[in-house]
């Protein structure tokens, strides 16, 4: 009965890290996803999709402004109709911190225009930042909690 249970407490011990890092290698997936489902979301004209990658009571800060809950973010999608965008997004870190909480940060580059037929011309980036994310595991699976941006560099004439 010994060997038994000494051998169960071993199966366990190996078996532990191991479940922690298939747990940890979702948690990293699904918030990847929300950073890359926002820029698609924003760059393909779809509020919905765009404010869906949020909490329900989710902020998103942009330049000295505070957008809270998926209405006023969807509001501020809608708010910038008529634009073509492009958001390149790259070097994504998430940190778990908790199974129900990471910190993302990712890099953007980001092309807006007002032309919308393709291809269009221009001069190259609008911005060049970082948005800094909280994530949350919600009952409607892994949203973007806060989000906010923060320009790295500024683009003169």
């Amino acid at each position: 009965m010994a060997s038994a249970l000494r051998s169960v407490l071993i199966t366990l011990v190996l078996l532990f890290p191991t479940a922690c890092l298939a747990h940890e290698s979702a948690i990293v997936e699904a918030c990847t996803k929300l950073v890359h489902d926002y820029a698609y979301s924003r760059d393909h004209d779809d509020p919905e999709g765009y404010a869906n990658v949020f909490a329900n009571n989710g902020v998103f800060l942009f330049r000295g402004q505070r957008f809270e809950g998926r209405a006023a973010i969807r509001k501020r999608m809608l708010d910038s109709g008529g634009q073509t965008t492009r958001h390149v997004m790259s070097n994504v870190r998430v940190t778990v911190e908790t199974p129900e909480k990471a910190r993302v940060v990712s890099y953007v580059t980001v092309t807006i225009a007002t032309a919308t037929e393709l291809p269009i011309q221009t001069s190259g980036a609008t911005a060049l930042g970082e948005y800094h994310d909280v994530c949350a595991k919600t009952t409607e699976g892994w949203k973007i909690q806060k989000r906010q941006f923060v320009d790295v560099f500024t683009l003169g004439d």
